[in-house]
C-alpha cells in the first residue's frame, strides 16, 4: 500500500512539473544579465520601456554566464560565450494566436526571424519579446534568458531536449547565415521543418537530397559539410513534436508571405505616385515651354 501511494505521489509530482500552463495576457518578465553595471541595468530598462522604480521584484530575473555556458559550452568557442553575462530580455504575454513579436537592440548576429523560428521550435509563442544589450553582442546567449522568463511566466518547464534543440537550430542557422545570408539561412531551416514528417521516415541520403532541393529552390548553394550539418539538425528536431513544429513553420512562412505582399503593395503605390508626379511635371513643363519661349527656342 505504501508503495502504491508513493507511486501515485511521484506521478502527481511529475505531472505537475511538466504540465503546461498558459501565460496570463499582459503579464511580463525581464531577465537581466547578471554582470551588468547599475548604469547598464538602467539602459536595459529604458530599452524595454520600463520604469524600474516600484517594480515587483518577482518580475525581474537574472541570468548568469554559467547558465549560458550550460547550453552553449562546446558548441561555441569559449571566447564567444565570454565570461560575463550582459544580454537581457523583456517578454510580455500577448493574446492567444498573436504569434511572436520580437525586436532587438545591439544584437549583431541573431536576426529577429532567426529568433522567431527557434522559439517556434521550442514552443514559445504569443509573446512580445525585446532582446537587448548595452553594446553589440551576438545575442545567442539571450536565448537562455528567454527560456528562463517563459518558464517563470507559465509556471511550467520546457524540456531540456527542446531547449538544446533550440540552441542547435540557432547555431546552425547562424553559421549558415555567415556564408549564405541570414534571410536565406532562416528560410532553408523553415522549409526543412515543413517536411519533418517526411524526413523522419527517410534514410540519411534521402534527407540530404531533400535539403539540396530546398537550397536550390531558394537559390542557395550548400557544401556537403553544410548539408550534413542541416541533416544533423533535422534528426534532432525529429525528436520533438514534429506536427507542431510543421504547423508553426507553416505559420511563419504564411506571415512572411503576407508581409511581402504588403511591402510589395506599398512599393507599387509609391511607384504609381512617382509616375503620376512625373507625368504632372512633364505636362507643366510643356505648358511653360509653350507660353514662355518654348516656340522661340525652336527658331
Amino acid at each position: 500500500m505504501k508503495k502504491l501511494i508513493a507511486g501515485i505521489l511521484a506521478f502527481i509530482t511529475l505531472f505537475t512539473c511538466f504540465s503546461s500552463f498558459a501565460m496570463d495576457e499582459g503579464d511580463w518578465r525581464i531577465v537581466l544579465g547578471a554582470d551588468l553595471t547599475e548604469e547598464e541595468r538602467s539602459e536595459m530598462f529604458a530599452a524595454f520601456g520600463i520604469v524600474p522604480e516600484g517594480l515587483d521584484e518577482r518580475r525581474i530575473l537574472t541570468v548568469t554566464n554559467s547558465e549560458e555556458r550550460f547550453y552553449f559550452e562546446g558548441k561555441l568557442p569559449s571566447n564567444e560565450i565570454g565570461v560575463r553575462s550582459i544580454s537581457s530580455i523583456y517578454i510580455r504575454a500577448l493574446p492567444e494566436g498573436s504569434g511572436i513579436d520580437i525586436s532587438t537592440h545591439n544584437i549583431n548576429y541573431c536576426t529577429e526571424e532567426m529568433y522567431k523560428s527557434v522559439l517556434a521550435t521550442v514552443g514559445i509563442t504569443d509573446a512580445k519579446i525585446i532582446v537587448a544589450a548595452p553594446r553589440a553582442v551576438s545575442g545567442t546567449a539571450a536565448l537562455t534568458g528567454i527560456y528562463k522568463a517563459y518558464e517563470s511566466l507559465t509556471g511550467s518547464l520546457i524540456s531540456e531536449y527542446a531547449k538544446m534543440a533550440g540552441v542547435d537550430e540557432m547555431l546552425t542557422t547562424g553559421e549558415l547565415a555567415e556564408i549564405i545570408g541570414s534571410d536565406e539561412a532562416t528560410e532553408v531551416i523553415i522549409e526543412l521543418k515543413k517536411i519533418l514528417d517526411e524526413t523522419q521516415k527517410m534514410g540519411d541520403e534521402e534527407v540530404r537530397t531533400q535539403i539540396r532541393a530546398i537550397a536550390e529552390d531558394n537559390d542557395v548553394e550548400l557544401t556537403d559539410e553544410q548539408v550534413q550539418q542541416i541533416l544533423t539538425l533535422a534528426r534532432t528536431l525529429e525528436g520533438l513534436d514534429v506536427e507542431q513544429i510543421r504547423q508553426r513553420a507553416l505559420g511563419l512562412a504564411n506571415a512572411a508571405t503576407g508581409w511581402q505582399k504588403f511591402t510589395d503593395g506599398v512599393k507599387k503605390v509609391f511607384n504609381d505616385i512617382g509616375r503620376f508626379l512625373k507625368d504632372v511635371a512633364e505636362f507643366l513643363r510643356g505648358v511653360l515651354d509653350k507660353f514662355f519661349g518654348g516656340n522661340s527656342a525652336k527658331e
